[in-house]
């Protein structure tokens, strides 16, 4: 025994588990002896037989992986286990190596290598063997020590009863505020002897919301024996008194609010809508104070992430508005806890596989997918898809094509042009020759106003191809300064609905001019406003962990804020898009199912009879918006 408490403490000086002076727990307190001359020997690790000298060599072999622990030789340990495991497997008390092999890849730094170890281990010690409990105290601290807190209290859970438990108890009382509420429940409903730091914080919880079952979870916790934190906080529920347990909870910033001229005015403008969220939606509740705003300044500087995560960790910040560049993004999810949320109001990229980063400016594919629906509904059954070759058009017509082929659209053919060009006559004229059902150009407004009078030039709207597009058809330059004769009649997803603003942004209008006495100066504060309403708003749900805060988020849907009806999907802030049809230079609302119609005039007169023939159809010269309105006067 005294071998395992010299390598538990030599495990301990790696700084990985504070406190495991648990496994100290002595002969006395845990109760597990590990001398065969003692106690009865562990199990083998195979079924079989072996013969006095095999016994001997493996029984050789683990005293001194034993000694090669105590002297801080972890290489050696590992090795010598490994003999063991390889050569004497059916020898009796073979199984230790497990346990010397997971202390000496502890020992060795590498704290999850520990983990197959330990738990085939305890697979191997038989019931009321006192060392289930120092296992569970061990995988649980190496869990906990590597940001797996859920499962680290699940292992706890799992100790028996018994001695030890108290060290258990603690542990679950240390960590217990980190979890999320439901992983809270999930532990409450298996009870078992540790249960009260559980039940406890969840009271807190459900205290925290006025729900009416938070006393009788307090006293489930001390009936439970609650001790420390756990009854202080039992004993708060039931008096009402819990000032000490309910903090305030904190969001941050990282702004450029020094540096260029430029920037420090649009960190302003950024602030200015922050601020606006903190009214609305930061305030106190019942068990709650006001959220408090945390500022950082990054200056605009991508290498400033570790310095200002450090603060914004000492703060206990739950969530951060920013950074609003690419680079600085990526460095900040890089560098922090990966339980701390972050809300970009302006990078355009997101890194791809980390959790909760969004940005209000990243890649959408809501337009996309809402005019897939809108085609399928009305009929138009074939698409050639255009755009150019940048990131964001990319993503918005590779979105399209796989809502419209997964609701059953054909995609004919895909063009995609050079960023920057201005000529598409050879791609026109092969959309001719494919006579799809609909030409879908995800375009940014500057190429609209390029490629929509090449679309009437070369004809395409005299053979009943109907054009859809995105929001850059109903950007208000394009609306402004492209002929209507180019624009009428074509179909797009528009994350504005027509014919006015979005009641969230009507709100957050009244409230930023009523709170900062002077008009709304541009749209950059209403980004600010989404970003930190987005935080506050997995806060008033209830979070009181930052692994709680980024669940929350993901559960958004239908947020009304000032950019958009907002939802969180698979990762990406997504908006509620509109189908709108655009028609002399205004944005109207499209029916389920309803298509441009085309305009049509008298067939034209053969030119060399100068006849027209008794059957000869109309001719199509473009297209208007659904609806019984004539269309209006066609300029250009």
């Amino acid at each position: 025994m005294d071998r395992l408490v010299g390598s538990a403490r030599a495990s301990l000086g790696s700084g990985l588990l504070v406190g495991l002076a648990g496994l100290s727990l002595a002969c006395s307190t845990v109760g597990a002896s590990l001398d065969p001359e003692s106690e009865p020997r562990d199990a083998a690790l195979e079924q079989g037989s072996v013969d006095a000298a095999g016994q001997a060599e493996s029984d050789r072999l683990l005293a001194q992986a034993e000694s090669a622990l105590d002297a801080g030789d972890a290489v050696r340990a590992e090795a010598l286990a490994m003999r063991v495991e390889a050569s004497h497997a059916a020898a009796e008390g073979s199984s230790r190596a497990l346990w010397i092999r997971a202390r000496a890849a502890l020992l060795a730094g590498r704290s999850e290598a520990a983990l197959p170890a330990l738990r085939r281990f305890r697979s191997y010690l038989p019931a009321g063997d006192g060392r289930r409990t120092a296992v569970a105290i061990l995988e649980g601290d190496v869990l906990a020590a590597g940001g797996r807190t859920r499962e680290a209290a699940e292992a706890w859970m799992a100790a028996p009863a018994g001695s030890g438990g108290e060290q258990v108890v603690e542990r679950l009382d240390r960590h217990v505020a980190e979890l999320a509420e439901a992983e809270l429940i999930g532990l409450a409903e298996r009870r078992g002897p540790h249960a009260s730091p559980v039940l406890a914080e969840l009271a807190l919880r459900r205290y925290a919301r006025g729900e009416g079952d938070a006393p009788a979870l307090a006293r489930e916790a001390l009936e439970a024996g609650a001790s420390g934190r756990a009854r202080r906080v039992a004993e708060g529920v039931l008096s009402g008194r819990l000032d000490d347990f309910l903090a305030t909870p904190v969001i941050g910033a990282i702004l450029p609010t020094s540096g260029s001229p430029r920037l420090r005015e649009f960190a302003e403008l950024l602030q200015d809508g922050i601020r606006i969220a903190l009214e609305e939606f930061g305030g106190p509740q019942r068990g709650r104070a006001a959220t408090e705003l945390v500022m950082q300044d990054n200056g605009g500087v991508v290498g400033n992430a570790p310095r200002l995560l450090e603060a914004l960790e000492e703060a206990n910040a739950l969530g951060i508005v920013g950074p609003l560049q690419d680079g600085a993004l990526s460095e900040v999810a890089r560098r922090r806890p990966s339980t701390l949320a972050v809300v970009s109001p302006t990078a355009p990229l997101v890194p791809e596989d980390v959790q909760g980063v969004y940005s209000l400016s990243g890649d959408d594919p809501g337009a996309s997918r809402v005019l897939a629906r809108y085609a399928i509904g009305s009929r138009l059954g074939t698409a050639v898809v255009m755009y150019p070759a940048s990131r964001h058009a990319v993503f918005e017509a590779r979105s399209f094509v796989e809502a419209f082929e997964a609701l059953g659209g054909a995609v004919l053919r895909e063009f995609a042009y050079a960023s920057g060009a201005t000529f598409f006559g050879e791609q026109l004229r092969q959309v001719e020759s494919l006579r799809p059902d609909a030409l879908v150009l995800p375009l940014p407004p500057g190429d609209v106003e390029l490629m929509a009078p090449q679309v009437t030039f070369y004809g395409l709207d005299s053979l009943e191809i109907r054009v859809l597009g995105t929001a850059g058809w109903t950007d208000e330059d394009v609306l402004a300064d492209v002929a209507t004769r180019h624009t009428n009649g074509v179909v797009a997803a528009s994350p504005r609905p027509p014919g006015g603003e979005s009641e969230g942004y009507r709100r957050f209008v009244e409230a930023y001019e009523a709170y900062h006495q002077r008009t709304l100066p541009s749209r950059v504060p209403a980004l600010g406003y989404d970003a930190a309403a987005l935080l506050l708003e997995g806060i008033r749900r209830g979070a009181r962990t930052r692994r709680e805060l980024i669940a929350n988020l993901e559960e958004v849907s239908g947020f009304a804020g000032a950019t958009g009806v907002l939802s969180v999907e698979e990762g990406r802030v997504v908006r509620e898009h509109y189908v709108v049809c655009v028609q002399d230079r205004r944005v109207e609302r499209v029916a389920d199912g309803a298509r441009a119609e085309p305009i049509l005039m008298p067939p034209l007169p053969d030119p060399e009879t100068d006849s027209i023939p008794e059957d000869a159809p109309d001719r199509i010269v473009g297209f208007r918006c659904p609806g019984p309105s004539p269309p209006g006067p066609a300029d250009g």
